[in-house]
């Protein structure tokens, strides 16, 4: 780890967030297991030279505090180093699981790639595989575009060609979907870069296009629940074209899914049965689904995914006693317990001495971390789970006052502050322990 990434590590815990992508495997604390086996069905369904791609998904639930953005970011990370383009979903009220549309336009600006981490991917992954083609047709055929016109519109027409015919090994029967993709091109070859914007607009979704653009273009209608899935196949086949393992595609907090009214929650997991169909039968080669939600979007049983009987009959787990079935499309992950607090204690001590390059072993030893842990948790009555955050802020602070001020100031800070339990309580009183949690998580 370097400077720069330590920096990132501790301005984000400083600001109650989970570092970004790489950031957060360097202060990952358990869920060891849980990653492997996800990395491991990654590898599964990634695109293969011999076309034996498969499609996957699994769900990782649990209480506020159990770990889930941690170990998302960490799977992200390990995606983007592996090749795999990624997608990352919250659903929210702007972002709702029974608007299939959403859901698409959002998989596709969301799109990130190991090099392209900033914004969308998508136009990026395109063009390397129209320039691939390009190149292979400009040798086959010992063509020269950049000095001879008649070359270059040979090029054109090969090019749109050879698309149409790649499109058609995906199953893109969808006429409008080809010519998009084939406007696009065109666009990208005369340098009408109005015409390959409003092409690849459209191809990720956008439904205010007009219909005058729409008709420059060749397309009619739009992304929606009937053609979202050759959408999906149109898409993976050009992810796979361009060279990239495959897509993974994060579905963060859908336990959001049960606030909403009794018909919209049903449709929204309606989607979610669809999609786990889809994937299960390996008709999305090449992607993988990663869900993410609470305890309540399982267990309970008027509002949380039990109300969908087609929908929990797929994802049911088996109960074997204590033993834990990893390979099964449910994954329940445990509280954050005052163990891992003095281990992510440890590991932010460590990079604030990187940063910062000095000792902080020397003031902050084991024995105070382990106090002040104990200190913590004992003030919120040992309830570890609405801790985590406020606990690596502060003690981010006491690092930076211990590099600063003597030990008997240092010391002083075991003590909680009466002000910092009266906020978080609050907090249960007004909103109640979940939200609470939810506020602190």
């Amino acid at each position: 780890m370097n400077i720069n990434e330590g920096q990132q590590i501790l301005r984000a815990l400083h600001n109650g967030s989970v570092p970004a992508y790489e950031g957060a495997k360097h202060i990952m604390c358990g869920h060891e297991e849980e990653r492997d086996a996800i990395l491991e069905d990654l590898n599964y369904i990634r695109f293969k030279s011999n076309g034996n791609a498969h499609s996957g998904f699994k769900m990782i639930y649990g209480p506020y505090g159990s770990g889930k953005s941690f170990l998302c970011e960490v799977l992200k990370e390990e995606a983007l180093k592996d090749n795999f383009v990624i997608s990352e979903i919250v659903i929210s009220k702007n972002t709702q699981l029974h608007n299939f549309e959403t859901i698409y336009n959002k998989i596709m600006v969301g799109m990130r790639t190991n090099e392209f981490r900033e914004f969308s991917a998508f136009r990026i992954i395109i063009e390397s595989w129209i320039e691939k083609e390009k190149s292979e047709i400009i040798s086959k055929y010992n063509l020269d575009p950049d000095d001879n016109e008649e070359d270059e519109e040979k090029l054109i027409v090969r090019l749109r060609d050879k698309i149409s015919l790649e499109l058609a090994k995906a199953n893109t029967t969808n006429v409008s979907i080809v010519n998009a993709v084939i406007s696009f091109c065109t666009g990208l070859l005369s340098g009408d870069n109005t015409l390959a914007r409003k092409s690849l607009a459209w191809f990720a979704g956008d439904t205010n296009i007009p219909a005058d653009i729409k008709k420059s273009i060749g397309v009619k209608g739009s992304v929606d629940k009937g053609n979202v899935f050759e959408f999906l196949k149109t898409l993976l086949y050009i992810i796979e074209k361009s060279g990239y393992a495959g897509l993974l595609v994060i579905i963060d907090e859908v336990e959001t899914v049960r606030k909403e009214r009794k018909d919209i929650r049903y449709q929204a997991y309606e989607n979610l049965r669809l999609l786990i169909d889809m994937v299960s039968k390996d008709n999305l080669p090449g992607c993988y689904l990663l869900l993410t939600g609470t305890e309540e979007l399982i267990e309970d049983e008027e509002k949380g995914i039990k109300e969908h009987d087609a929908l929990y009959t797929r994802i049911e787990p088996i109960k074997l006693g204590d033993i834990r079935i990893l390979e099964q499309p449910l994954i329940k992950l445990s509280r954050f317990d005052s163990s891992q607090l003095i281990e992510v204690s440890r590991k932010v001590r460590y990079i604030h001495g990187i940063v910062h390059e000095w000792n902080p072993e020397s003031k902050i030893s084991d024995e105070f971390i382990r106090d002040y842990v104990q200190s913590f948790t004992n003030a919120f009555g040992k309830e570890v789970s609405i801790l985590p955050r406020t606990f690596l802020r502060n003690f981010i602070f006491i690092l930076e006052a211990a590099k600063r001020e003597p030990m008997s100031k240092i010391k002083s800070l075991l003590n909680i502050s009466e002000k910092e339990i009266e906020e978080v309580n609050k907090q249960i009183e007004l909103y109640g322990r979940e939200m609470a949690m939810e506020m602190e998580l």
